[in-house]
C-alpha cells in the first residue's frame, strides 16, 4: 500500500460517492476496502497501515538481487500469528533497478522452508528509539551472478550542475550511472538503452567512500561479459574520439520467432 491509502482515493465521506472517483479497474480492490470500513475504522488503516513498496523493517520490498535460491533470511516477527508473503520477482536485475521497474520481471513460484526461532527477534540488532526498529539479515545463496572481469565507473557527491552534497551516497551513486550511460553510449547505444540495461544487468553498486570529508564516493561496475563488443577504452584513442559506429543492428531479432543471442562467447 502507498503510504496512506487516501492517497488513491478522494475521499467524500462515503464509500459510494468515493467510487465515482476511481475510473480505473486496478483500483477495484481498493474501492471494497474503503466500502467495508466505516470513517474512523478507514482513518485507522489509512495511517498506520505498513507500505510495501519500499524495504522496511519486516522486509519490504527491498530488491535485493542477491537474494536468489538457496539464500537464508532472518525476518522479524512483530505480532502474534503474523503472516508471511513474498512477490516481485526478478530473472535479472542491476543493483539499485535504477529505472525503477527496470528489472526483468517473472512470474514464478517459491519453494520455501520456515522455522520460528523462539526469542529471535533479541538476535537482530536494534538500532534506533525502540526495539523494533530492526531489520532482516539473509545468508547468500550459491546462485547469484558471478563475473571475473568488471568495467568501474565513479561517482562522487557532485551533481551535474556542479553542486556539492555533503557526503550524499545517493547522488554519488547517482552520478556514477549518470557516466556509465554516457560512456557506453559511445558504442552504438542509446543513452536510454544503457539506462534500462544498467536496471536488468547483473551490475554491482558500491559505496566506496562514506568517511572521506566532504564527497561520498559511489561505484558502478559493468561485467564485461554480458556485451557482444569490447566496451573498454581502446588504445586508438583518436579512433575511439571519432564515435563508434554500429555496423549490424537488430542481431537478437530471429525470424523464427525467437530471440538468438549474438555473442561469440556462447557455445554453438
Amino acid at each position: 500500500m502507498l503510504g496512506k491509502l487516501g492517497h488513491f482515493v478522494e475521499k467524500s465521506g462515503k464509500g459510494e460517492q468515493a467510487c465515482s472517483h476511481l475510473q480505473h479497474s486496478s483500483q477495484s480492490l481498493l474501492i471494497l476496502i474503503y466500502l467495508v470500513y466505516e470513517d474512523d475504522e478507514w482513518d485507522m488503516v489509512a495511517s498506520e497501515a505498513a507500505r510495501t513498496v519500499p524495504g522496511r523493517e519486516n522486509g519490504g520490498n527491498c530488491d535485493i538481487k542477491n537474494l536468489s535460491r538457496g539464500c537464508t533470511v532472518y525476518f522479524p516477527v512483530f505480532v502474534e500469528g503474523a503472516n508471511l508473503s513474498m512477490g516481485d520477482m526478478h530473472m535479472s536485475q542491476g543493483d539499485g533497478e535504477v529505472s525503477f521497474c527496470g528489472a526483468i520481471e517473472m512470474s514464478g513460484f517459491l519453494d520455501l522452508r520456515c522455522t520460528v526461532i523462539k526469542e529471535g527477534m533479541k538476535i537482530l540488532p536494534a538500532i534506533g528509539p525502540s526495539p523494533l526498529n530492526v531489520n532482516p539479515i539473509f545468508e547468500i545463496g550459491p546462485l547469484e551472478p558471478r563475473y571475473s572481469e568488471w568495467l568501474v565507473f565513479e561517482g562522487i557527491s557532485v551533481d551535474e550542475k556542479g553542486v556539492q552534497h555533503y557526503l550524499d551516497a545517493t547522488i554519488a551513486y547517482k552520478m556514477a550511472v549518470l557516466k556509465c550511460i554516457k560512456y557506453l553510449s559511445q558504442f552504438g547505444y542509446s543513452e536510454e538503452q544503457v539506462y534500462l540495461l544498467l536496471s536488468c544487468c547483473p551490475c554491482e553498486g558500491r559505496i566506496s567512500g562514506i568517511v572521506d570529508v566532504p564527497n561520498a564516493v559511489c561505484t558502478l561496475a559493468i561485467p564485461l561479459a554480458i556485451f557482444d563488443q569490447d566496451v573498454r577504452p581502446p588504445n586508438d584513442l583518436e579512433h575511439f574520439a571519432q564515435g563508434i559506429k554500429v555496423v549490424e543492428k537488430d542481431v537478437c531479432i530471429s525470424e523464427e520467432g525467437g530471440a538468438i543471442p549474438h555473442d561469440p562467447r556462447l557455445a554453438k
